[in-house]
């Protein structure tokens, strides 16, 4: 079975990559703060995508407020699990994404979304990790050579992993879609999208707070295109902006498709060729230097 790439944590590279999918009028942005003001700005939420440090230990108790739905297929819910890994940040915008009925995901989604009925989450994942147009989107925003063949399905121990989970309004209540967990988890009960970024915070704020002292974690929300809307409203100032936020996620996926590895020792070799060895020392000491 061919690889999955590790992918980055940006909303550019996440909106590019739903976009090739074939999902249309949404986009990813980065979340700064967690409090409902933030995430009302970018409303319509339709749900955010967590990042985390994943520590084993953790998968032995459920987040705070939180109960399996262990019935999840019976509720119409669709739900995958993570099977290989790399791929855990596609899956969790994927588990967020086909539970959004008003999100157009266009034709390969649907009829995804429409082969996997009735599978459950763990035949769901592999379905998604055997998909060759998934894997090749997702493996597209990194270099080809650092592709790596997956031997284990699961983290193994704590070390500096971290995981992508989902989380978005279903049925009534907030739903995390965690693909290392065997079920969804249900939290709180939410009306909608429109209550959902007022709720939203005091969820995530009661998880962060079962990682004690740890302070490593960012947030993605899934709203509307802006670029879209910016256009359908006539906003002048927000459409510029929109433009050139466009252009820079554009020049920063072109670049994490390139290997530059080999260029900076090549420019290190020139620098060297062209110093003695006290020139190079000197030089060298002038970098460590504070600024």
């Amino acid at each position: 079975m061919s690889g999955w790439n590790t992918i980055d944590s940006d909303a550019g590279l996440f909106t590019e990559l739903v976009e090739k999918l074939g999902v249309k009028g949404v986009e990813l942005n980065d979340v700064y703060s967690l409090d409902p003001e933030s995430l009302a700005a970018l409303a319509p939420v339709y749900g955010v995508i967590f990042l985390f440090k994943w520590r084993q230990h953790d998968q032995g108790q459920l987040p705070a407020g939180g109960v399996y739905d262990t019935d999840y297929q019976n509720h119409n819910i669709f739900f995958a699990q993570q099977t290989i890994q790399d791929a855990c940040a596609t899956i969790a915008v994927l588990n967020c994404l086909m539970n959004r009925p008003e999100i157009d995901l266009g034709n390969d989604l649907t009829d995804f979304k429409m082969f996997t009925t009735g599978f459950d989450s763990e035949m769901t994942g592999d379905t998604i990790s055997n998909s060759e147009l998934i894997r090749t989107v997702h493996n597209s925003f990194s270099v080809p050579n650092s592709l790596i063949i997956d031997e284990m399905s699961r983290p193994q121990g704590d070390g500096d992993l971290y995981h992508f989970v989902a989380y978005t309004p279903i049925n009534g209540h907030i739903y995390e879609l965690d693909g290392l967990r065997p079920y969804p988890i249900k939290h709180r009960e939410c009306s909608g999208v429109d209550e959902f970024v007022h709720l939203i915070p005091e969820v995530i704020q009661q998880r962060i707070a079962q990682f004690g002292n740890e302070l490593r974690f960012s947030m993605l929300a899934i709203s509307d295109n802006r670029l879209e809307k910016a256009k359908r409203i006539g906003d002048h100032v927000g459409l510029e902006h929109e433009i050139v936020k466009r252009d820079q996620w554009r020049k920063e996926n072109m670049l994490r498709r390139h290997e530059h590895t080999g260029l900076v020792i090549e420019l290190l070799k020139n620098i060297i060729a062209e110093k003695s060895d006290a020139e190079f020392e000197a030089w060298l000491d002038q970098g460590r230097k504070p600024a």
